[in-house]
């Protein structure tokens, strides 16, 4: 039984940790639109115990996977210290690729599957407590928080998907609703240097149908296993990211180079009190680094920005050994 359970969790790869998050906030009245092209990929897995495996060769069984997303969001300064946002990512996978199916996960065991369907959006806000234009003034510190909502859009529908030749085998998001706060922090150290400390908690009060996780749960369902409720707990992340900022005074364009550290735990989901997907109550942990630049182009017409960012797996537990590279092209806006 366990051997298809994975795939009810293994595809949550993206999420906000695609985004610099530090306590600065829009302009009053300057919007930012966000395009992520983003390509993701594991062959190997983190253990219960922490080690690495072939992801061939674990139980439960995971197929090495490759896939390519397209994000988006959208930022808006309300006022000097609050700005209003919608982040969809993952947004929608363009193209996605599944080595093998395990049985019995599909009607050809030994063919390979997709990824399809789209991410959770979260709408929200940056309200910023302590900064250079905030109610409480300093240009050392910046402090702010967001308050948002997770937003669940239409999942696969698996029971349909158990027939198909080459079958859509896991979701990318929980789908359902979720409640969250996100925690900025940042220390200037001076003009080229700050220190970003960011948390973020997200809690799901509903609950999701066992059915819906993924292609081995319709499977076991249409087998007569009970579709019973799944409770997902909620995801929790810290980060800190030192980061150098320069402006090149001539040509106006601003640099800058940041190097995150990520730690990322879920508790894992629970299905009438028992967790099922490890023996170990399914905690998911997962530590990685994620270099990143831009460059940002404030003289053009229409004011552009271009992150390139790679997030490194370095340790974990439960969880793939995924890499991820993203480009994020911001545009600019007054309105």
């Amino acid at each position: 039984m366990k051997r298809c359970m994975i795939f009810g969790v293994v595809f949550l790869l993206l999420g906000s940790a695609l985004f610099a998050e530090h306590a600065r906030v829009m302009p009053a009245r300057v919007g930012r639109f966000y395009v992520v092209p983003t390509f993701i990929s594991f062959d190997q897995r983190f253990t219960e115990g922490g080690s690495r495996t072939a992801v061939g060769e674990t139980t439960p069984y995971v197929p090495p996977t490759r896939m390519f997303n397209m994000g988006f969001a959208l930022e808006y300064g309300i006022n000097s210290w609050i700005t209003g946002a919608v982040q969809w990512t993952p947004g929608i996978n363009l193209w996605s690729d599944v080595d093998r199916v395990a049985a019995p996960m599909a009607v050809n065991p030994s063919g390979s599957g997709v990824v399809s369907g789209m991410g959770d959006i979260f709408l929200g806000a940056k309200v910023q407590i302590i900064g250079p234009q905030a109610p409480v003034a300093s240009d050392t510190f910046r402090l702010a928080f967001g308050p948002g909502l997770k937003i669940p859009l239409s999942s696969p529908d698996f029971t349909d998907e158990l027939a198909r030749g080459t079958p859509n085998v896991a979701r990318l998001d929980n789908h359902v609703l979720g409640l969250g706060l996100r925690s900025y922090f940042d220390v200037v150290v001076n003009e080229f240097f700050y220190i970003n400390f960011y948390n973020e908690f997200i809690f799901y009060p509903t609950r999701g149908s066992f059915g819906d996780l993924g292609l081995g749960q319709a499977a076991m369902v249409a087998a007569g296993v009970p579709n019973v409720n799944v409770n997902f707990g909620y995801d929790l992340t810290f980060e800190i990211e030192p980061t150098f900022t320069h402006r090149f005074t001539a040509s106006n364009i601003a640099l800058e180079i940041g190097l995150p550290f990520t730690y990322y735990f879920s508790p894992g989901y629970t299905v009438s009190g028992n967790h099922l997907l490890h023996t170990d109550e399914g905690s998911v942990h997962r530590f990685s680094v994620g270099p990143n630049v831009s460059v940002f182009f404030l003289d053009w017409a229409l004011p552009m920005e271009f992150l390139l960012g790679y997030q490194i797996p370095v340790m974990g537990r439960n969880t793939p050994v995924r890499h991820v590279a993203s480009l994020q092209i911001r545009a600019y806006f007054r309105l």
